[in-house]
């Protein structure tokens, strides 16, 4: 069993993200979303479930997510 995942995006939003990250230290979109993520965890104000909830559905209904 694998001790990684896959989280799957819409190619178009990770064209937008490459676009962005281009003049950036960030060498991939992986390391981008990671470092966001990771970020977002150590903050202390951190988004609530509901929050996070909303922003995956408003995500979903953009198209970038299925």
């Amino acid at each position: 069993m694998s001790d990684y995942t896959t989280i799957s995006f819409k190619k178009e939003f990770i064209r937008d993200v490459e676009a962005y990250i281009e003049d950036e230290h960030f060498t991939s979109v992986k390391e981008f979303v990671k470092h966001l993520v990771l970020r977002e965890m150590e903050s202390e104000s951190s988004i609530s479930e509901a929050e996070a909830r909303r922003i995956g559905q408003r995500l979903k209904d953009l198209g970038y997510v299925e």
